[in-house]
């Protein structure tokens, strides 16, 4: 057994159990920094570090993160230019902030959608056409059952 494992080894679910004693501690926490815009194509690229589960992370490594080196930054760009971002200087480094209509419209999507998963998902079903082991019709037929999928559920 693991020591995480073995701390808990006399524990069951459902089990009563009692403090021993508690204490209340005045402190401040902080925001995390707000990401820079090569912080953000790093965690891109490290997409694995988000993934929910260790199947998700596994897969995320083989696709190796969301985009390529050649895309990730246009990626950002296009996120600014819509309007999403805004990029802001700070020292010498740009911040990236979400603007109101960024945070907005990332609270109307749906889980799915805003998942790291499900872009590697994406990038390997593409891979397999471009491989020749899957056929692109399958590839358009998926996105668009997913898409009247989604739009139902919308509304």
């Amino acid at each position: 057994m693991s020591d995480a494992t073995d701390k808990f080894a006399g524990y069951q679910t459902g089990a009563v159990m009692y403090a021993i004693g508690a204490k209340v501690e005045a402190k401040r926490t902080t925001p995390p920094s707000p990401y820079t815009e090569d912080e953000l194509m790093d965690d891109m690229l490290a997409a694995h570090k988000f993934g929910r589960s260790e199947q998700e992370r596994e897969m995320l490594k083989r696709v190796q993160g969301i985009g390529t080196s050649r895309t990730r930054g246009t990626i950002i760009a296009n996120h600014i230019d819509r309007g999403l971002l805004n990029r802001v200087k700070k020292g010498k480094k740009h911040q990236l902030h979400i603007t109101e209509f960024g945070s907005h419209l990332l609270g109307q999507l749906p889980d799915s959608l805003k998942s790291v998963s499900m872009t590697a998902l994406w990038e390997l079903a593409l891979a397999d056409v471009a491989a020749g082991r899957a056929q692109s019709a399958l590839l358009k037929q998926k996105i668009s059952e997913m898409v009247k999928r989604l739009l139902a559920e919308a509304f």
